[in-house]
């Protein structure tokens, strides 16, 4: 699998560098589920530049990118969420279901081996969040980085252990075949976190990526 046309998008900060791999990029929503004060008077005067990268012309639906986003510092290589994932059962969520995205092409065409990552850190649990945590090699999920620790926060982390709760949000197996494979593995690193965590979408804590990639990059001993 050959990656994807689009540009990588890199920025550097003193020491560190932070780079955008790409899953994939599609027109979703109407722009008044995501931004319900912009009337269609307002989208009409910024059509000219949203299109096409931010708005599809056609529909006039925004485009969402789903990504990671990769920050190498000079003690550590950090990968900040997983995106969705390849094969996948995602029947509840269809853009996610039975992929086939060129995403492990595109780390490597923006320099990075999945042996070159020292940590995940999954802000949250979801299911777009999680689903390159594993990949399906004969029949089995297994761990995407094998060099990686992966950071969960441990309050999110339990809620997420109960099956009832899990129910509550969705029927697809997202749970099952991303993080806990990790954790059977013994790579995974549910924390309670030393700066800050901060409610998302998700249910229970999630992890403010700012502050945990800060921590577990320049802490002397960041899972002590």
């Amino acid at each position: 699998m050959t990656a994807m046309g689009s540009p990588i998008y890199r920025w550097r900060v003193s020491e560190v560098e932070i780079t955008r791999v790409l899953e994939f990029a599609a027109a979703l929503f109407e722009p008044a589920v995501i931004h319900p004060e912009a009337s269609p008077e307002i989208i009409a005067r910024h059509r000219t530049w949203l299109e096409p990268t931010l708005m599809d012309p056609a529909s006039g639906l925004l485009v969402f990118a789903f990504h990671s986003t990769v920050i190498r510092t000079p003690r550590a290589t950090i990968l900040v969420d997983t995106c969705s994932g390849n094969d996948k059962e995602r029947p509840h969520k269809l853009r996610y279901h039975r992929k086939n995205w060129p995403y492990l092409a595109n780390l490597v065409a923006a320099g990075f081996m999945p042996e070159d990552i020292d940590y995940v850190l999954c802000t949250h649990l979801h299911a777009d969040h999680v689903g390159w945590n594993t990949r399906l090699i004969g029949g089995r999920w297994v761990p995407t980085f094998p060099n990686a620790r992966y950071l969960f926060a441990r309050r999110e982390w339990e809620h997420w252990r109960e099956a009832e709760l899990r129910a509550a949000y969705t029927t697809d197996p997202f749970y099952e075949d991303s993080p806990l494979p990790v954790m059977d593995s013994g790579q995974a690193e549910p924390r309670t976190t030393p700066s800050t965590t901060v409610y998302g979408s998700s249910r229970g804590r999630g992890i403010h990526p700012a502050a945990s990639a800060s921590w577990c990059a320049l802490s002397e001993h960041p899972w002590s």
